[in-house]
């Protein structure tokens, strides 16, 4: 029998990269990693206040860490990324990207031109040619986490056309990137969040009814009576990023605590 290992899920000496990392869940996903030792390039677009405070909050973890602006949906903005992230911290092993586009909520005859791009710019192609131009930085056993939704297979809300059929390539991608990235032995998996408690689930609570009562009707259908904070989501995005998941490849993994 082999010695118990005190750190089974360290990440020491990985570097990942993290988008969306200034608001709720891609923070507690930085934070996440970085607490199993991993260095982590912070993206944001608007928010540098909140990305310097979870830079700060990962270098008290004792993980270094670089907080950048950029719009990943253009992607001259998502190849500086990844050539900075190597310049400042050495290497790159984990991408999570994590965009957030969920706050256009239409009828399917309300929904512009402008409300259809701007959501499959952010949610879909943003995440196309994050792991693309990702995929030729990564350090062979590389990590790519997508993010995808538990709307997809179930549409089980109206006024949600955009964000499902957004979310719904992002699982195409997952699947077939797997097969193209097995030559460096890179798997890519997207993670299936239901409601998590967020800011910008917060935001949008009024659509259904308000936060707190969203969050209570949510938690009375949960076999586990409550909702998912983000640092549940982390923990498993933790997971994929390590070694002991080097099997779990091309997967939708659901994060909402059995309500897909």
């Amino acid at each position: 029998m082999t010695a118990v290992l005190d750190q089974a899920y360290t990440l020491k000496g990985k570097v990942a990269l993290v988008t969306g990392a200034d608001e709720s869940l891609g923070r507690a996903i930085a934070i996440q990693l970085a607490q199993r030792g991993a260095s982590v390039a912070v993206i944001f677009s608007q928010g540098e206040h909140a990305a310097n405070e979870v830079v700060a909050a990962i270098e008290k973890a004792g993980s270094r860490a670089v907080a950048m602006k950029a719009d990943v949906a253009k992607v001259t903005e998502v190849a500086r990324l990844f050539d900075d992230t190597v310049k400042h911290l050495g290497r790159l092993d984990i991408i999570v990207s994590n965009p957030a586009a969920t706050d256009v909520f239409k009828a399917e005859g309300e929904v512009s031109e402008e409300d259809f791009d701007r959501v499959f710019n952010l949610n879909t192609r943003a995440q196309f040619f994050i792991a693309q131009l990702g995929y030729k930085h990564l350090q062979e056993n590389g990590r790519i986490i997508l993010t995808s939704s538990i709307a997809p297979p179930k549409a089980g809300a109206g006024f949600h056309a955009l964000h499902v059929g957004s979310k719904a390539a992002v699982e195409g991608f997952t699947r077939s990137f797997a097969l193209d990235c097995g030559p460096k032995r890179v798997t890519v998996n997207a993670i299936s969040p239901g409601t998590t408690k967020t800011d910008p689930n917060d935001k949008n609570a009024w659509h259904y009814s308000s936060s707190a009562t969203a969050t209570q009707s949510v938690s009375s259908i949960s076999p586990l009576r409550t909702v998912a904070a983000p640092q549940d989501v982390g923990k498993v995005v933790a997971f994929l990023s390590h070694s002991d998941s080097e099997w779990i490849n091309g997967q939708i993994i659901p994060t909402c605590g059995a309500l897909s």
